[in-house]
């Protein structure tokens, strides 16, 4: 097998986790590191041996493919430099700041029929890949994904940051679109919110709710999603197992009248609550690092002439819905704006004025 020449273009803190990671695959040859900065190019040099680059220009004719972990503002313009010249391209998420962007990237590759896979990495982690096999349909779905405040992703707010991960895992396991969406948040540092909390309404009655902060005491990642499958939990810093609540054969056939039912036939049913009715046990997972998993879709995807698990497309989606809720958030009215327009809507307020009547009912003006 030869090893697909490729790039890591943007050495911060997930270029340099790319780049190290490449250097030691054997599906991958890395050709370079291409960064403005000339320290992060010594760097990049000093520490894994590899050639620096200040411009994509300088290795589209020695590259088959490229890893893009620029700050999100330019992932268009590079992506686009990159797909252009017939190079695949793995961009890091979000796929691009404005959804336009992003619909120009997908097009892009698809006229040039390159692969554009998008950096959601959650997908590849091994709670979420263990889970995925035993979560049906589910009904409810809970995210929350908190921590410090790290300087990091400056470019974006919070809902682009951080909770864009659990978007794309509630997308990937809700397949319905998006009805409606409520959302509230606030910056604390800013320029962009630093906390956000959204609820999504699916056109299939499924709903979910997802918490995100980057100015938390605790670092926290959970997921729980409840069906009729059971209930499953995961704890993304729990290394070792996901807890499930399944549904056994015994809850469908009891027959019972919790009001009326006997002191005898209630202690029966509490005893084998957790054991018989709603068995609950630990699901072990087995450890592995999500963005070599990521490496080797994008490998595969490559070689065998098939769509990443994370394609452009999904890509986009995500950053759709992810962009309705800053949209609500900065409008500060927590309900998602009606589209609907008519003559009977002439004279409906802005946007603006809504939100400043929201805020002034708040304050009890």
């Amino acid at each position: 097998m030869t090893p697909l020449r490729i790039a890591v273009i943007g050495y911060g803190k997930l270029g340099a986790i790319h780049t190290r990671l490449l250097v030691e695959s054997d599906q991958f040859d890395l050709v370079g590191v291409v960064d403005p900065l000339s320290a992060n190019r010594s760097l990049a040099t000093e520490t894994h041996g590899v050639n620096g680059y200040e411009y994509v220009d300088e290795i589209l004719d020695l590259i088959d493919c490229a890893v893009v972990a620029t700050p999100t503002v330019f992932h268009h313009d590079v992506c686009s430099i990159l797909l252009a010249a017939d190079k695949h391209v793995l961009v890091e998420k979000p796929i691009t700041a404005t959804v336009p962007e992003a619909q120009s990237l997908v097009a892009l590759a698809a006229f040039h029929r390159v692969k554009l896979q998008v950096g959601h990495v959650v997908r590849f982690d091994p709670h979420f890949q263990t889970a995925q096999n035993l979560i049906n349909e589910p009904r409810l779905i809970e995210c929350t994904r908190a921590s410090g405040y790290t300087f990091r992703s400056m470019d974006v707010g919070v809902t682009l940051d951080l909770m864009i991960h659990d978007l794309d895992l509630v997308l990937a396991l809700v397949d319905s679109p998006v009805k409606s969406l409520q959302a509230t948040g606030c910056a604390v540092i800013g320029p962009h919110e630093d906390i956000a909390h959204a609820r999504l309404t699916f056109e299939n009655g499924s709903m979910a709710n997802l918490t995100a902060s980057r100015t938390s005491h605790t670092q926290v990642r959970s997921l729980q999603a409840t069906g009729q499958f059971g209930h499953v939990s995961i704890d993304f810093m729990n290394n070792e197992f996901i807890n499930v609540v399944g549904v056994g054969d015994a809850l469908s056939a009891l027959d019972i009248d919790p009001v009326t039912a006997s002191d005898t036939v209630k202690q029966d049913v509490t005893q084998r609550f957790f054991t018989d009715l709603l068995p609950q046990q630990s699901v072990p997972i087995t450890p592995c690092n999500a963005i070599e998993e990521e490496h080797r879709d994008f490998h595969r995807s490559i070689t065998d002439d098939v769509s990443p698990i994370v394609c452009g497309t999904t890509g986009l989606r995500v950053l759709e819905v992810a962009t309705r809720i800053t949209e609500t958030i900065k409008a500060g009215t927590t309900n998602e704006p009606v589209s609907a327009r008519g003559p009977h809507f002439e004279n409906a307020p802005s946007s603006a004025e809504t939100a400043a009547l929201y805020k002034s009912h708040v304050r009890g003006v």
